[in-house]
């Protein structure tokens, strides 16, 4: 049986986390409903489901979890971001148009 490291995390929010991830899965597996136009904040995201969020590639996600950009949560061998740190994220990496030089071609 895999251990779980819950080193840093506090009693009430590890048990916040671990039902957050157990509305996850049961979602995940439940028969499709109506989506609801508003998530909770602290739904859970899986590492693909983040990268369909914000747009970018499951490598983007992890290299930004790496160098702490987003903060995630790790149960068992699974790593979950929360919805909310993740559109918090996508608020401080927005790419912005770039205006081109002068004359056009023609």
């Amino acid at each position: 049986m895999p251990t779980l490291i819950t080193a840093g995390i506090d009693y009430p929010q590890f048990f916040d986390d671990l039902r957050a991830v157990i509305r996850h899965e049961l979602q995940a597996h439940a028969p499709a409903a109506p989506v609801a136009s508003t998530a909770p904040a602290d739904e859970l995201l899986s590492i693909r489901e983040a990268a369909e969020l914000l747009g970018v590639t499951v490598q983007t996600i992890h290299s930004w979890k790496q160098k702490g950009m987003l903060r995630y949560h790790k149960l068992g061998s699974r790593s979950y971001l929360k919805r909310v740190d993740v559109l918090a994220a996508l608020q401080g990496h927005q790419r912005t148009v770039k205006t081109g030089k002068g004359g056009g071609r023609g």
